[in-house]
Order: C-alpha cells, then structure tokens, then sequence
C-alpha cells in the first residue's frame, strides 16, 4: 500500500521577527535529509541597490519584478528584527526560510521559476577594504579565497559589528520558492481565503498548524 508522504515544512517557532501569524501566508523553502548548504544560495558579493523605491521596494511589504522572463520576488530583511545578514543566515540554517507575503498579492506569477532575493541595509559595506580579516570566503568564491583579497566578502558579515562601516543596502541571498506555507487560523478561520489566494500560484501550497 503507497504511503502518502507528509510535506516538508519550514520550522513554526519563534523566529528574530516572532512566531508566524495565523491566517498569513509565507514563502518558504524547508530543510530537508540531502538539502543543499545555506551558502550555495548567498550572493557573494552581495548586488548593491542604490535606488529601493524604483524597484517598488519599501521597508515593509515585497516587490515582484520581472526578468528573463520569469517573476521574482524582493524582499528586505529588517535590520530591527536582523542587526546583521549573519543572524538571518544562521536562523535560516537551523529553521529554514520562512518570509510572510501579502495575500493581496498577485500570486498567479509565482512559478517554479521565480526566486526569493533577500536584501538587507547592512549587506554591503562600502569601505570593505579597511577590515581585513583571515576568515575563508564560507561561499568559496576562488578571487575571494585568493591571498591578498580584502573587498566586500560575505565572511565581512559574520565580524560585524565592525565600527566605522559604511553598510549599503544590497541583495544577498537568492532562494527558489518550492512551496506556500499557510497557518491555520482555528480561531477567524482567515487562512481559507488566504487559501484561495495562494492557490493561483504555481507552486505547492501547504496548511500548517504554525
């Protein structure tokens, strides 16, 4: 007799941002046995972005832009629930990714395709060049594992704080969308045209109890 396998699901507790909220929905990418390492998907050196409001981009809330023919969503990691991109990785290491959207949103361009791009204010530092450090490239870039190189490294992210840094705001991280995670609302019951919503999306969408 087949056995229905139960989805994975990204971890429900509390996160530096609190616990999901019922009825929401989230982008999510689980952990799972033979998952790929955090590091594959960091962006080394972080993409600077100079100008957040033409992308549609604000400190609440996501953007979905258009490239290659595929639609990707861009999403700022708050530095009031984050201080650093270290925190967020080394959460996202243990819990997995788990980034809240609004159902308002047009989720019928969400498709195998798309991509979560994380940004965060502190990404890139400007002046990257006046804090050396022996720490290896953890994303194993050959030009950052070179002798001698002190530009922007992702390895910059886990010696902060580092006073006197001129941090920039900068995408970091690229993740695939394999799944919508939707929590239950026992109480309001909310989570059915959360539902409904999300199902427009061309990925999978999963009720989770938190």
């Amino acid at each position: 007799m087949h056995q229905q396998e139960t989805p994975l699901v990204t971890s429900g507790g509390r996160r530096g941002c609190g616990y999901r909220q019922p009825g929401a929905a989230y982008l999510a990418v689980p952990l799972g046995p033979g998952g790929r390492p955090v590091e594959e998907f960091l962006i080394d050196p972080p993409v600077l972005v100079s100008d957040p409001g033409r992308l549609g981009l604000s400190a609440v809330g996501v953007a979905l832009v258009e490239r290659d023919g595929a639609t990707h969503v861009l999403d700022i990691v708050g530095r009031e629930h984050y201080p650093t991109v270290a925190s967020f990785i080394d959460e996202a290491r243990q819990m997995g990714i788990s980034r809240r959207v609004s159902r308002t949103i047009d989720f019928s361009r969400i498709t195998p395709a798309s991509r979560l791009l994380l940004l965060h204010p502190h990404a890139d530092i400007a002046n990257a060049l006046e804090f050396p450090t022996s720490v290896r490239c953890p994303c194993h870039v050959p030009e950052h594992l070179a002798d001698g190189y002190a530009e922007m490294c992702a390895r910059l992210w886990w010696q902060e704080p580092l006073p006197g840094a001129q941090h920039r705001l900068a995408i970091f991280a690229s993740f695939p969308i394999p799944q919508i995670e939707v929590v239950t609302d026992r109480a309001g019951g909310k989570h059915v045209a959360t539902k409904t919503a999300t199902s427009r999306a061309g990925v999978s969408v999963v009720e989770v109890e938190r």
